[in-house]
């Protein structure tokens, strides 16, 4: 395989590990000792990054709906988000100011129920994955648009920064965060090329933020091109904008003397085939070496492009992934659909842990 990022590799068998992005179909995550059991008794022998526990299959959608009921907020758009187009949105009421405990995405909660959880199945040896929402994420869809959201941000991203801060300090290293956003990507779809770099600067910015407020090497960032009713947001047709936002992250995070975290990078979107086309994958040899990416490649009704998918992942970065993944969680999926993922993603991490493992990294 090339290695077209200078640094050489030493590979060792180290088994790869299978990243689970987070959610269930809705039978299977009401309860956390439900989710955590089924993502074990499925992972058919594969190393996990962490067990995570999503209480809701929809990402945020319990959250958007839980919005009607803050004093200080009023909806202007009602919806079953049932697509992108039937969401709801609100905007604070005249004379009313918006505060954290307003917007606070309630992981805290989750995370405690997770942990109880945990324990008594008894896999007290695994780390919980907490989802924690990008405040960008949160603000756009609950506001419903560009500019309504910075007037949200601030106290959105004081809520997120507080909950993470608030679970690090309760769980430390036994809990791995998993900062997730579909509006990165999205952002950049929706944004002319040459203003890209002041995007980066902006997006890179808003990130870090939330990074610094939880202990080094427990983060994860989930990249997505969002998954509503299992559609994307819009379909990748490259990575170029993908690379753009990482390079400028690790750049910023250097500058700052924080580490870079783990990437789950989503390769295909919705139901969609992985792409198999070697141009699609290029720009990954731009990524900055040291950044580890999850490959976002599994889509269990594509085994074949799914395995050509990750051999181009890995050849374009001239380095191994740290793990394999779907491109989303499999809330949107039904429950046999989940399982045929997680099988096809253990397979691969068996057919790739002797060939993928740099020694020391990981």
């Amino acid at each position: 395989m090339p290695e077209s990022r200078a640094t050489p590799v030493h590979w060792t068998s180290r088994p790869l590990p299978v990243h689970l992005v987070g959610s269930l179909p809705r039978p299977l995550c009401e309860d956390a000792g439900t989710a955590m059991s089924w993502f074990l008794r499925h992972r058919d022998g594969a190393e996990l990054t962490a067990l995570p526990y999503d209480r809701d299959p929809r990402w945020i959608i319990d959250w958007l709906d839980r919005l009607a009921a803050v004093p200080a907020l009023e909806q202007v758009r009602g919806g079953a988000s049932r697509g992108y187009a039937d969401m709801p949105c609100y905007r604070v009421r005249p004379g009313h100011r918006l505060t954290p405990g307003d917007v606070a995405p309630g992981r805290t909660a989750q995370a405690e129920a997770a942990f109880a959880a945990l324990d008594a199945i008894g896999a007290t040896d695994v780390r919980v994955q907490v989802g924690i929402p990008h405040a960008l994420d949160l603000a756009l869809f609950g506001s419903g648009s560009v500019e309504a959201a910075r007037d949200w941000l601030p106290a959105v991203q004081e809520a997120v920064i507080g909950e993470v801060a608030a679970l690090a300090a309760a769980w430390g290293d036994r809990v791995q965060f998993q900062l997730e956003t579909p509006a990165v990507l999205v952002a950049y779809h929706r944004t002319a090329r040459e203003a890209w770099p002041l995007l980066t600067r902006d997006l890179s910015g808003q990130v870090s933020e939330v990074l610094r407020a939880a202990p080094r090497g427990c983060w994860v960032l989930h990249l997505c091109y969002g998954d509503l009713e299992h559609v994307p947001v819009f379909a990748p047709s490259d990575l170029e904008s993908a690379v753009e936002f990482l390079n400028g992250l690790a750049d910023l995070l250097a500058r700052l003397r924080l580490p870079m975290p783990t990437v789950h990078l989503p390769v295909t979107s919705g139901d969609a085939a992985p792409p198999t086309d070697p141009w699609f994958f290029a720009a990954l040899r731009r990524l900055r070496r040291g950044v580890n990416v999850i490959a976002g490649v599994v889509a269990e009704a594509h085994p074949e492009e799914t395995r050509r998918a990750l051999r181009l992942t890995v050849e374009a970065l001239g380095a191994p992934v740290a793990g394999v993944a779907a491109a989303c969680g499999h809330g949107r999926r039904t429950p046999e659909e989940a399982v045929a993922n997680m099988e096809l993603a253990a397979a691969l991490a068996r057919e790739w842990s002797p060939l993928l493992t740099p020694r020391g990294e990981g």
